[in-house]
């Protein structure tokens, strides 16, 4: 996959913008969930924070490259993203309130889909920096990073487990056929999770470690499902017209947010773990993209 490709992949079907409301400081909630906002009279993404209930909307970011795939640090104070400046994505991070905005690794490779690690002290991302697409490690706070797989197909989306021992991942041998794997966090013990001709993505591990969620085209358009943490008893949480993407675990488990299209654009719903209860938490002309819920906030 080329440089041009992650941008692609990142932008068109991940990223998100909008330039209409202004920078500022959000409302500290622990029901705020961030995305990627991109309309078309302004067509790069930025990363915007909302409410769980649809209010609170506040822009954090306003570049003239695309701001894309935010993701929360476990202590819900800083964000981590991938930023594309000369045509080339590195990972940036800022503060939850969107300032101190500061690249965190710049390399001539494309950097993008950063997950924070549930102490806080490492980033896994996935980047093409030694040719195809590779899941990588660093320290939360930047400098070398360690690629923890080694395969000719492209890794991508890698998210940490709870516990911080593994890392599930999606693998593309071809482009269009994904699925999910799983390694150790020092690329030991790879194994696979999914096994077919459809395209399974985007994994997302649930708070208590037991259930996986992702989305797949195994029955059509593209749905949201879920399974049991060694990919056993997969069951489909979702069936629109629409696609059905990104899906997102709340910090409390009882909540997935995801990313649709049934509605004729890109916006962000929310629904019960067990695919009931849905209701629909951006309504705007512009693509919602990539769903982030904030980490409760530590008990004093």
């Amino acid at each position: 996959m080329s440089r041009r490709n992650l941008g692609v992949l990142i932008i068109a079907v991940l990223a998100v913008a909008l330039a209409a409301t202004g920078c500022g400081g959000s409302s500290g909630s622990a029901e705020q969930l961030a995305f990627n906002r991109e309309r078309e009279s302004n067509p790069n993404s930025e990363i915007y924070v909302v409410d769980d209930d649809g209010g609170g909307l506040d822009r954090l970011t306003l570049d003239p490259g695309d701001d894309v795939g935010p993701a929360w640090s476990p202590d819900g104070e800083k964000l981590v993203f991938a930023r594309n400046r000369d045509d080339n994505f590195d990972l940036w991070v800022m503060n939850a309130d969107g300032t101190d905005i500061r690249p965190l690794a710049e390399h001539p490779g494309d950097d993008g889909f950063p997950s924070w690690s549930p102490d806080g002290t490492r980033i896994a991302f996935a980047s093409n920096r030694d040719g195809n697409f590779e899941i990588y490690v660093m320290a939360a706070g930047g400098g070398a990073a360690t690629r923890i797989t080694n395969d000719p197909a492209d890794d991508l989306a890698p998210h940490w487990s709870p516990n911080g021992r593994t890392i599930v991942f999606d693998r593309s041998v071809d482009g269009s056929n994904f699925d999910l794997y799983l390694t150790n966090t020092d690329g030991t013990g790879e194994r696979q999770l999914t096994d077919g001709a459809a395209g399974d993505r985007y994994p997302s591990w649930s708070p208590d470690g037991t259930t996986i969620v992702f989305f797949s085209d195994r029955d059509g358009d593209n749905d949201i499902y879920a399974m049991n943490a060694d990919g056993t008893g997969v069951k489909r949480l979702t069936n629109s017209p629409g696609d059905d993407i990104f899906p997102a675990w709340s910090p409390d488990g009882t909540r997935i947010a995801f990313v649709s299209s049934r509605d004729g654009n890109q916006e962000i719903y929310v629904m019960d773990a067990d695919g009931t209860n849905l209701v629909r938490l951006t309504d705007d002309s512009a693509q919602d993209n990539s769903p982030a819920w904030r980490p409760a906030a530590p008990a004093d």
